[in-house]
């Protein structure tokens, strides 16, 4: 048998944030009590000193198994991300929840090698068109053509994660 949900007290609610949720297709407003957003500011410094202390990457996955299925530079990635989001103020319990899910799923991902097989194909079919497409113009340009770290595919900046 469960607890009763107790009241949110009138006072917390007031120093709280109203914030808009969309369920279902609707908008519905939330309050996020003041206390929990103080909250935020202690979770961010105490996720900062195992960050610097050089064990928080160690402790996510005790607390979170699914980040086992992270590489090493991506887990140090999510746990940045852990810090900056309880770091970021008034809309912390958001961000936080919205980088849970997308490092989910890009665990999800790494835990599926067939998956991870099957995009790293598309992108390097992806960079092999892009090399295609940019020599097909080279070729067809009258007079000579001077390839220039502007103008070269690889020099441009990545858009898309690399598994």
């Amino acid at each position: 048998m469960s607890e009763p949900v107790p009241e949110l007290d009138t006072e917390d609610a007031l120093r709280g944030v109203v914030n808009q949720l969309i369920i279902h297709g609707q908008r519905m407003p939330v309050i996020i009590p003041g206390s929990v957003i103080e909250l935020m500011g202690t979770l961010a410094e105490l996720l900062k000193r195992a960050q610097d202390g050089g064990y928080l990457s160690s402790l996510l996955p005790v607390t979170m198994p699914w980040v086992k299925s992270l590489p090493e530079a991506d887990l140090s990635a999510f746990a940045s991300d852990l810090v900056d989001a309880a770091a970021s103020g008034d809309h912390a319990p958001e961000r936080l929840a919205a980088r849970l899910r997308e490092w989910q799923a890009t665990a999800e991902v790494y835990a599926d090698p067939a998956e991870v097989g099957r995009l790293r194909r598309a992108l390097r079919e992806a960079d092999e068109a892009a090399e295609r497409r940019y020599d097909l113009r080279a070729t067809q340009s009258a007079g000579t053509v001077k390839r220039t770290e502007f103008e070269s595919p690889s020099a441009q900046p990545a858009q898309r994660a690399v598994c």
